[in-house]
């Protein structure tokens, strides 16, 4: 459970949060990898954000990071999209739906990715790496002896540009990583409060555009974020500690981040942390037992908080429409502990 102290924060930042509203249209994303079918921590990400746009009259948005090709499955984007519609979770802009801001899938947006990759080498915010596997291993294997956090040294960083045009007029391969900032970086989490992180303690310069010319997931998430119009980033509790990361970007681009909310983790009876490697947690296992997607639905609101639970027909809990789920939807009442 959280204190008073934590509801008081959560309670200042939501207020913030609201007043943007006012400024700003709500446009929140669900953003997927096809490397593997919807489970139930995907579908209740892709709930919250859909019944967040559904209460504040915005818009969802289904974005679909392909950036990975190695791990692609097969028809894995298609069956998630019925997942979502099976569940009653419908898309305003996606996929073969259309909308203002597509392509929607990021293997079709590699110009804009390598466009806006120019800029941050221009304004001295990236630099190109030209380090070898080979070399990145040897690092990763000493820090492991040394007992120390396994990190990039930032070597290429300070290569003179004569070295640089030389190594290019080569053809070495290459990729490029983002300058961080070393320092305590502070952002106000609307479900969290006050985050405050340094990720250079833990992190050396982070690849933002891969050799074979994709980008990696942290810089094509702030570009399309943007360019998508983006109001609130609304995701798990995991990518919490990269947000710091982020906002650094958004800086190098001179652009306004959007408002973030990290969802607790879904956790087993255990207490372990509930895994998509679990097949039963696969939204098709619930759809083939006979599960009825507003039971789902339900199920997991009434696990994860910030909706009304219907404590006096606890022998018959009222199972809510998304419309009544829509109008419950207060996020400083989120528990911090999922179960």
């Amino acid at each position: 459970m959280i204190g008073l102290k934590d509801l008081k924060l959560l309670n200042y930042s939501y207020s913030v949060c609201l007043r943007l509203y006012h400024t700003r249209e709500v446009r929140v994303r669900f953003a997927p990898s096809p490397t593997g079918f919807l489970h139930l921590g995907g579908l209740r990400t892709a709930l919250y954000n859909f019944l967040f746009a559904k209460s504040h009259k915005g818009k969802f948005l289904l974005r679909i990071e392909d950036t990975d090709q190695t791990r692609i499955v097969e028809g894995a984007r298609e069956q998630l999209q019925k997942d979502l519609n099976w569940a009653g979770i419908y898309i305003d802009e996606g996929p073969g739906l259309g909308g203002s801001f597509g392509p929607y899938i990021q293997s079709q947006r590699l110009k804009l990715y390598q466009e806006q990759v120019k800029k941050l080498l221009n304004n001295g915010s990236a630099y190109y790496c030209f380090c070898t596997n080979k070399r990145l291993d040897l690092l990763r294997l000493e820090a492991l002896r040394a007992r120390q956090i396994p990190k990039y040294d930032n070597r290429c960083r300070y290569l003179s540009t004569d070295e640089i045009k030389s190594k290019l007029d080569r053809n070495e391969s290459h990729c490029i990583r983002f300058k961080l900032t070393p320092g305590m970086e502070t952002f106000e989490d609307i479900i969290y409060g006050t985050i405050t992180y340094d990720v250079v303690l833990n992190e050396g310069d982070p690849v933002i555009l891969k050799s074979d010319g994709y980008p990696t997931y942290h810089f094509a998430n702030v570009v399309d974020d943007h360019f998508m119009k983006i109001s609130h980033v609304l995701r798990g509790v995991e990518w919490q500690i990269s947000t710091t990361k982020h906002i650094m970007m958004y800086r190098a681009f001179n652009w306004e981040p959007p408002i973030y909310g990290h969802l607790p983790l879904l956790l087993n009876p255990d207490g372990s942390k509930l895994s998509k490697r679990q097949g039963d947690i696969q939204i098709s296992s619930y759809r083939k037992s006979g599960i009825l997607p507003q039971a789902l639905v339900n199920f997991i609101t009434h696990s994860g908080g910030g909706f009304e639970k219907d404590q006096e027909r606890y022998l018959k809990p009222k199972s809510y429409t998304m419309d009544e789920l829509a109008e419950q939807d207060h996020f400083e009442k989120v528990n911090l502990q999922f179960s």
